[in-house]
């Protein structure tokens, strides 16, 4: 597996890395914007641009940019973040060109007509929608406002509907101009291709096209003071969520959060899901999941409960962080973690888009290339004075946001969650 990372002269960022025993080449444009570059004025841009994306350029309708990726059996889609977008394709390898071909397109001449626009506000709405029936999706939207405060970090992806409603086909053309950054956007291509093609396919559709801007991530470091907020909804079940202060990304303890995550609620072995869960029955699901970002960091602890049981859940969720500050994890669990966060790593260079995501990420936010091996290297070199470590800066009760979205209840589940 051969990878290289190479910059161009405007400051855009080629990541290449070539897989043996494969036909397939994903190729992906990630730039570094998101919900959290947006304001309050704006929030929900960045989302709306990556679906007028594919809405039609000066030489190809929507629908032509189906067909075409369609033609060729290329699987295309996009996805935005809260600091990253992503657009990109899977093809066979004899296809990547044409699918540089068509992203570059999209990219660069997509026109945001206005009667499209008018489409896919509704589209967007529905989306919206969606996440608002979906009680877990809410509870988590909810607590990143708790969490983050005035934080860009805080707003939702989506937008507000009023938001969505009232943009323009300049107001995306001016955010773009004013964002898109050759310096803050990397084109990856993994799978059956060289990187002398690699280079050539991105110099010919990429490099030379963006601006080099001098941005600045919004993302400035937040010191959560903690809060609570609940939505009452008449769902069957309830959701509860509690963010307590975590890591940045690239920090150097971030594969110790990532082992400890493991051992806390990031599988069937996990403290959380033996104690909240298989001892006790409080909870269906019940997981953690760090979120880490270029200057902030936050540990999400997620249950789906019934409303009956949501304050004794938040109780013994409580009692598990309470008795982990206080005895630590054994040395059979830190192992357990690492295999576990191993695992996920190799597992990840097995498939052309999960590396083009993972390369892609690392190059956009360090500058560098992703060395697995040396990943790896880090995991293997984690202790539990480290897992002591990040137990201590980040179980804080004093700073844990916690949210609930559910039925009316009894009881106080701000207390119960902090452990009071």
């Amino acid at each position: 597996m051969n990878k290289s990372i190479y910059v161009f002269p405007d400051g855009l960022r080629l990541v290449h890395c070539a897989v043996s025993g494969v036909r397939s080449v994903a190729i992906g444009i990630l730039t570094g914007v998101g919900s959290g570059n947006e304001t309050a004025q704006n929030n929900g841009i960045s989302h709306c641009i990556e679906h007028m994306m594919f809405k039609g350029t000066g030489s190809r309708s929507a629908l032509k940019i189906s067909e075409e990726f369609d033609d060729i059996g290329a699987q295309n889609n996009a996805y935005t973040s809260k600091q990253t977008t992503c657009y990109y394709a899977v093809s066979l390898s004899e296809h990547v060109g044409k699918c540089a071909d068509v992203l570059s397109d999209m990219l660069f001449n997509s026109l945001f007509d206005e009667e499209e626009l008018d489409k896919e506000r509704k589209v967007i709405d529905e989306e919206i929608s969606i996440s608002e029936d979906d009680g877990a999706d809410m509870c988590i939207d909810v607590l990143s406002q708790v969490y983050f405060g005035d934080n860009a970090l805080g707003m939702p992806i989506l937008g507000p509907r009023k938001n969505v409603a009232a943009f323009k086909g300049d107001d995306l053309r001016r955010y773009i101009a004013a964002n898109y950054s050759s310096t803050d956007t990397v084109v990856c291509l993994t799978g059956n291709i060289s990187f002398a093609d690699a280079k050539a396919i991105t110099e010919r559709y990429f490099a030379g096209r963006l601006p080099r801007l001098d941005r600045k991530w919004l993302d400035i470091p937040h010191d959560s003071i903690g809060g609570f907020k609940s939505v009452e909804k008449d769902l069957e079940q309830a959701h509860l969520a509690l963010g307590f202060p975590s890591l940045p990304y690239r920090h150097d303890k971030d594969m110790a959060l990532t082992a400890f995550n493991a051992v806390l609620g990031g599988s069937m072995s996990s403290r959380l899901f033996q104690e909240v869960r298989e001892r006790n029955g409080l909870a269906y699901t019940v997981f953690s999941s760090p979120s880490t970002y270029v200057n902030n960091g936050c540990m999400c602890i997620y249950a789906g409960v019934n409303p009956s049981q949501a304050v004794a859940a938040a109780d013994m969720i409580a009692k598990v962080i309470n008795e982990i500050k206080r005895d630590g994890i054994t040395e059979e669990e830190l192992i357990r973690g690492k295999q576990q966060v191993k695992s996920a790593y190799v597992l990840s260079q097995e498939s052309t888009s999960g590396m083009m995501r993972q390369l892609s990420k690392y190059a956009l936010f360090t500058g560098e290339l992703l060395d697995i091996d040396e990943e790896i290297a880090r995991i293997d070199a984690v202790t539990l004075d480290d897992i002591r470590y990040i137990c201590d800066i980040m179980f804080d009760f004093d700073k844990v946001s916690v949210t609930y979205v559910g039925k009316k209840i009894k009881g106080d589940i701000y207390s119960a969650a902090r452990g009071a």
